[in-house]
């Protein structure tokens, strides 16, 4: 993992200069309770063409915001004149979180509250110019470099699939959903490998639909219906070939997990009770896996590997993909087709140390003849 390095001896950031408000009006119970109200359902004022992902993000930050200015007795929406917070309050408000949180967090916390205020009609002014300067005393003392989480390679399922081994699980053979411990070995063996050949992100795999799935002579073909990239629906397919014999072949985990999963409509990942039994909802459909629950389930299969599972998360599959395809050689174009990225910039992010000694020519320059 790249950590970010701080200087410890560059100061905070000084918040852009003003002059606080004298002694904003005290808000009335009745207007604190509907900020709370608007603060549970911030998601609702997203705009609908953004990602489900970013619309719970947005409305985690609005929550923040807006208990933060609850606790100064202003109001966060701005629609009360007496005690409306503005411009400089947000970034009052952004300056007390960069003490704790990455640039990242703080830039997306910042498009949270303007967004929102501008679906309440209650713009925040901010100049541009003047908010620059705050961010690049930002990047001098956090850093803009982003903290990675390690790549999920071979040899890492390779150690997986010796732990959750079919041949470990006779029991489950034609039992179609028999629960316990053996079900979940085959669901999370069957995830991993899904995950990592298709550079599927964690919310993608926990949406794919038992009728997302369908198999070929030549392998597995996953519909995603949609992703983060795709936020018009558009969908795509993408093929995973199968490998026999190998321990690590994604079409033969895929069926092995379906056959002990059984028939049932809803999630192909789907969630487990306790027992490693498969929940569903009141009309039979099968519940899907969290996506958090895969960042967990490959913190702990790995952590079972003897390996330092800090450094993994459920982006280790998604740069797994990328970085062992740069190993092989596979030109950027075709692993960004397969991972459905959209920039080169984006992809790029999710190459790992592993790689960067293809085509590496520094040894040759150092070389004596």
């Amino acid at each position: 993992m790249t950590d970010v390095i701080e200087d410890a001896a560059a100061p905070m950031p000084a918040a852009m200069p003003w002059t606080p408000p004298a002694g904003p009006a005290a808000l009335s119970e009745a207007k604190i309770a509907e900020i709370q109200a608007l603060a549970q359902k911030a998601d609702q004022l997203v705009e609908a063409s953004l990602s489900e992902n970013t619309r719970i993000a947005y409305g985690k930050a609005w929550r923040a915001w807006s208990e933060w200015c609850l606790g100064f007795g202003l109001d966060p929406t701005g629609q009360d004149p007496a005690a409306a917070a503005d411009a400089r309050w947000l970034v009052m408000h952004l300056t007390a979180l960069s003490e704790k949180r990455s640039l990242s967090t703080i830039l997306l916390r910042r498009a949270a509250v303007v967004a929102i205020r501008k679906r309440l009609k209650q713009p925040l002014q901010l100049d541009d110019a003047e908010f620059e300067a705050f961010l690049k005393g930002l990047r001098r003392t956090k850093g803009a470099r982003p903290v990675r989480k390690a790549a999920l390679l071979e040899p890492n399922l390779r150690a997986a699939s010796l732990l959750l081994t079919p041949e470990a699980h006779p029991d489950l053979a034609g039992l179609g959903a028999g629960g316990g411990e053996g079900c979940r070995d085959l669901r999370d063996m069957a995830l991993l490998l899904t995950g990592f050949a298709g550079g599927f992100r964690r919310s993608e795999l926990a949406g794919f639909d038992l009728r997302d799935a369908s198999f070929s002579a030549e392998g597995l073909i996953l519909f995603v219906g949609r992703s983060k990239a795709d936020q018009e629906r558009h969908g795509a397919e993408v093929g995973i070939e199968a490998v026999p014999g190998s321990p690590l072949c994604v079409v033969a985990a895929l069926r092995r997990w379906l056959e002990a999963r059984g028939g049932m409509a809803g999630a192909l990942f789907c969630r487990l009770d306790r027992g490693g039994n498969p929940v569903a909802d009141a009309g039979g459909r099968l519940l899907p896996i969290d996506p958090a629950t895969i960042a967990r389930l490959v913190k702990r299969v790995v952590a079972r590997t003897g390996v330092d599972a800090g450094e993994f998360s459920g982006h280790s599959l998604r740069a797994g993909m990328m970085t062992a395809a740069d190993l092989l050689g596979i030109p950027l174009e075709k692993a960004m087709e397969h991972g459905r990225w959209k920039s080169y910039s984006s992809a790029r992010i999710y190459r790992r140390h592993e790689s960067l000694w293809v085509g590496n020519f520094t040894g040759k320059l150092l070389r004596e003849e």
